[in-house]
C-alpha cells in the first residue's frame, strides 16, 4: 500500500479559489435586475400621467392592474431566462419581497393623509428594493433605494404641485434609467 502526500495549502487554497470565482461567474449570469427595473421605471413613469390626470383612486386602481401585469412580465422573464441558462434562483424571497413591496404601496397611503400619501408608497417600494438589492447583492439596487427615499422626501419639502405625479415622474425616469444603463448582452 503506497502512502499518497496530502494536498497543500496551497493546493487548497487554489481549490477555494476556483470554487468562488465559479460562484461569482453563476451569481453574475443570473443577475437580470435591469429588466424590472426598466419595466417597473415605465410603468411609475406612466403612472406619473394617472396621477396627474385622475389624482386619487384611479392610481390606486391603475397600480392594482399595472403592478400584477408588470411582477407576470418580470415572473416570465425570469423563469425563460432560467431555463434558457440552466441556472435558477430560488424564487420565494423574490416574490415574497415583491408581495411585501405592493402590500406596502398600497397600505402607506391608506394610512396617511395630505401631500405624504401621494408620495408615501414610494417608501415601501424603496424599503422593497433594499431587499432586492441585499438578494442580489448589488450596491447599484441600494443606491436605487436610497434615491427613491430621497426624492419623495425633496418633493415633499419643495411643497411643488401635484407632488405624487412630479415623485412619479422623477423616481419612474430614475429607475428605468439605471435598469437601461444596467443592461448586460444577453448570456
Amino acid at each position: 500500500m503506497t502512502k499518497t502526500s496530502a494536498s497543500s495549502p496551497q493546493d487548497a487554497a487554489d481549490v477555494l479559489q476556483h470554487v468562488e470565482s465559479v460562484r461569482h461567474q453563476t451569481r453574475s449570469l443570473l443577475q437580470a435586475f435591469w429588466f424590472p427595473l426598466v419595466v417597473f421605471g415605465a410603468l411609475t413613469l406612466a403612472s406619473a400621467l394617472v396621477q396627474w390626470v385622475w389624482p386619487g383612486p384611479a392610481v390606486g386602481a391603475y397600480w392594482a392592474v399595472a403592478g400584477l401585469l408588470g411582477g407576470a412580465t418580470v415572473g416570465l422573464y425570469y423563469h425563460s431566462r432560467e431555463l434558457r441558462l440552466g441556472l435558477s434562483n430560488p424564487a420565494g424571497p423574490y416574490v415574497l419581497t415583491a408581495i411585501g413591496l405592493m402590500s406596502g404601496a398600497f397600505v402607506l397611503p391608506a394610512i396617511t393623509s395630505g401631500d405624504l400619501q401621494q408620495v408615501a408608497s414610494t417608501f415601501a417600494v424603496a424599503a422593497g428594493y433594499l431587499v432586492f438589492a441585499w438578494l442580489e447583492r448589488s450596491r447599484t439596487l441600494a443606491g436605487l433605494a436610497a434615491v427613491m427615499v430621497v426624492v419623495p422626501v425633496l418633493v415633499l419639502v419643495s411643497g411643488v404641485g401635484h407632488p405624487g405625479a412630479v415623485n412619479a415622474a422623477a423616481v419612474g425616469a430614475i429607475t428605468l434609467a439605471v435598469g437601461v444603463a444596467s443592461r448586460r448582452p444577453a448570456a
